[in-house]
């Protein structure tokens, strides 16, 4: 029997996973993304060119069958826009998405931009997409969902119905005049359907009926640390990130999961909250331009820091990670000394575990272990035997740490810049 595969993020999203998902896709029959929405943005690099990816599974390059579980929120003018982006380069989508999965409606991007400017110096970083609002109507049972958007008259009569509460909301509470109408929405989002109705079917069925017989990786969004139940809260999505909850986000029964980690070689976020291995020296500048740091989706910088044990810790902890990849380990090289935060500081006492109090995090000061750097360029290197003996002392520290092997490592953007290790 085949376990399925699922891939998580260690940190605050942005780890790479797009990238890894793509060259494990390769030996995969499904791809299968299981939550979040367009707000969560994977890049992969094939032969210079860059693939930027915000709904589609990153196995689309691999043209393998994809799938978009209820989990995830659709935004059908984003994901029409990506199919276009790879049938106009001869890039086969072989797509299904679950009837249950909600939609992301012109007035949730309209509410999240609202709600964000009312909330001044305490923005939580909101892209202004309306992903948290998609879920909200999930949640509060008035969701537009895709088996409405290919019914029109279902798909009237909801937009009809829900749109005139909203719009009402958005105006009164925030002063935000709104000039769409609900017959505009609806001829927009009719066309959509019409485009999108081939590619509905029951996901969860599908997979239930392959479980043991189909290798199938399991893609998720985001990091740990933005789970809306066990991250940073409230600087976090509105969806779980987390390895067990790709058993209710796509609908098969709890079972062993072959759950691989990326962990970044250090640390980044986009957006407020606390940080605490935050650098804001010349080394931040510097990882933030060497390792490209600026957000898929919302080319924003990322705050950049050394890489965090107790984050780390507190992470394998809630996924159970077999075993871990090791990304962007080659924005490191040229540094003279690299550190790894091994323990906090918090109120006079040393302590290993993640806070559970944000302002208990905000207090936090890190005990870091030092490294030598190497200079030595890694991006030809194919071999972990080959790699600088300073490097190779890096990752057996990571290791020995958190006490899960290292499995990959990737040492430049292009798909064949990985290591097995």
């Amino acid at each position: 029997m085949n376990k399925p595969t699922v891939i998580v993020g260690m940190q605050w999203g942005d780890e790479g996973k797009g990238k890894i998902v793509d060259v494990l896709a390769k030996e995969c029959d499904f791809v299968v993304r299981f939550n979040g929405g367009n707000n969560a943005g994977h890049t992969v690099v094939l032969k210079g060119e860059k693939f930027p990816l915000s709904l589609l599974p990153s196995g689309v390059l691999w043209q393998k069958k994809l799938f978009l579980s209820q989990g995830v929120v659709i935004a059908p003018d984003i994901l029409l826009r990506e199919i276009d982006y790879f049938e106009k380069r001869k890039v086969k989508v072989d797509l299904m998405i679950d009837p249950r999965a909600n939609l992301v409606m012109p007035y949730h991007r309209l509410l999240d931009a609202a709600t964000e400017e009312e909330k001044g110096e305490k923005k939580v970083g909101s892209l202004k997409l309306g992903i948290g609002y998609a879920y909200e109507d999930r949640n509060n049972r008035h969701g537009i969902r895709m088996e409405d958007l290919v019914d029109p008259k279902i798909l009237k009569e909801k937009i009809t119905k829900v749109y005139p509460q909203v719009k009402k909301r958005i105006e009164a509470v925030f002063n935000y005049r709104i000039d769409i109408t609900a017959e505009e929405i609806y001829k927009e989002y009719k066309s959509y359907g019409i485009r999108l109705k081939k590619y509905a079917g029951d996901v969860s069925d599908a997979i239930c009926r392959n479980l043991k017989t189909k290798k199938i990786l399991f893609e998720g969004a985001h990091g740990t640390f933005l789970d809306g139940n066990f991250g940073t809260y409230p600087y976090t999505t509105a969806v779980n990130t987390i390895s067990g909850s790709v058993f209710s986000y796509v609908g098969f029964p709890p079972q062993e999961l072959n759950t691989l980690g990326v962990v970044k070689a250090y640390t980044t976020r986009v957006g407020g909250g606390p940080f605490p291995t935050e650098l804001f020296d010349t080394t931040g500048n510097v990882l933030q331009e060497k390792g490209s740091e600026f957000g898929t989706v919302s080319k924003r910088k990322r705050r950049c820091g050394w890489l965090d044990m107790v984050m780390l810790r507190y992470a394998q902890r809630l996924n159970g990670c077999f075993g871990l990849i090791l990304t962007k380990l080659d924005v490191l090289t040229n540094l003279p000394n690299i550190k790894i935060a091994t323990h906090y500081m918090l109120d006079g006492k040393k302590i290993s575990e993640f806070p559970t109090s944000l302002r208990e995090v905000e207090k936090c000061r890190p005990i870091y272990k030092s490294f030598a750097g190497w200079r030595e360029d890694l991006a030809k290197i194919k071999r972990y035997s080959q790699l600088p003996k300073n490097c190779r002392i890096y990752i057996a520290a990571i290791e020995k740490m958190l006490g899960v092997p290292i499995k990959y490592i990737s040492v430049g953007a292009e798909r064949g810049d990985i290591i097995k290790h």
